[in-house]
């Protein structure tokens, strides 16, 4: 319902009142909001318009009007409708972003992030939001065992904060072993999230190192200074990978590949990297380019589209298809 000037007025009154520390009634709103109205030459309301106003205020916004002691009083001093009311628009927004991050759901960053939500409405949208009948529109992939979320919140703290952290580290196929790092960066990659960082027990001129958060065992604030690596540069970081692969000190390669028809499509929609470029189209084919680091997750990608494309440069990428497709031959 649309807030007109008199409304507005009576409730500006009222939010004054409500903040009040000692409450008033309904006879007693009534009585201060038409003495206000007279002063100002506007007609007088009924203590049932003043009911109305206090329902209309607690649904306009962001505010929770409750009775102690027989009197009305926000439950939060702090509370007014000064502070800026969310449209329905905003609502359904931050809706949006509530279902978007329970996919977090369960780690303490959401746990944080839900919190701040709902101060920030009263808890009216959260509330909807985890009612067994409230339906999801958004489906997000579900996380798959542990992908390393619950070190989400301490590695971020440790990248702005400069700090650097003692971790207990598993890798794959071996012992759990202590490592220090200095975080410069996170990543997710496929339900899985990985921190980027100088690993202080290497050698520097190895570069950053990546390591799996869902292979940490335990954190703590290390006692070692913070390394900052002039050279690291998170923008550009992973900028010639597919996923997380990254060959410090290797130079990306130019892969150009010719895609069939079957494939054009697909490929031109949803491109294989930022860096691809069309060369070449026609009703049959399609040839690309993009350059990328050599990695095994690039042949892996080549080699998921069959038949379809055929590797046209650089000339040792395309033997190493060849090999793998012989080694497969091998097995079936």
């Amino acid at each position: 319902m649309p807030i007109t000037k008199n409304a507005r007025k009576r409730h500006n009154i009222i939010d004054g009142l409500m903040r009040s520390h000692r409450g008033y009634n309904i006879p007693e709103i009534t009585y201060r909001v038409n003495e206000q109205l007279e002063q100002d030459g506007d007609s007088k309301v009924s203590e049932r318009m003043i009911y109305l106003d206090i329902r209309n205020m607690q649904e306009q916004y962001p505010v929770t009007i409750v009775k102690r002691n027989g009197r009305l009083m926000y439950q939060n001093r702090e509370e007014s409708i000064e502070n800026r009311p969310l449209s329905d628009e905003d609502k359904k927004l931050l809706e949006m972003a509530v279902q978007t991050f329970s996919v977090f759901k369960g780690s303490l960053l959401f746990n944080k992030f839900n919190d701040v939500i709902t101060r920030l409405m009263t808890g009216s949208v959260l509330r909807r939001l985890h009612s067994n009948d409230q339906a999801r529109y958004i489906q997000i992939g579900e996380m798959i065992d542990n992908t390393g979320q619950e070190w989400i919140e301490t590695v971020y703290q440790a990248i702005t904060q400069q700090q650097s952290l003692l971790l207990t580290y598993k890798p794959y196929g071996k012992e759990s072993r202590e490592i220090t790092v200095s975080p410069y960066l996170l990543k997710e990659y496929r339900n899985i999230w990985y921190m980027v960082g100088y690993d202080h027990g290497v050698l520097a001129d190895t570069g950053p190192k990546i390591l799996k958060l869902n292979r940490i065992q335990k954190v703590e604030i290390s006692e070692d200074s913070y390394i900052t690596d002039e050279t690291f540069n998170g923008e550009d970081y992973f900028k010639y990978t597919l996923g997380v692969f990254h060959q410090s000190g290797s130079e990306p390669i130019e892969v150009t590949l010719q895609i069939s028809h079957e494939l054009i499509e697909l490929v031109a929609e949803n491109k294989i990297h930022p860096s691809m470029e069309i060369i070449e189209k026609s009703a049959e084919e399609m040839t690309i380019s993009f350059t990328v680091y050599d990695t095994p997750e690039l042949k892996a990608r080549i080699l998921s589209y069959g038949a379809k494309a055929r590797v046209m440069a650089p000339e040792s990428l395309k033997n190493a298809i060849q090999e793998e497709i012989a080694k497969m031959k091998e097995v079936y």
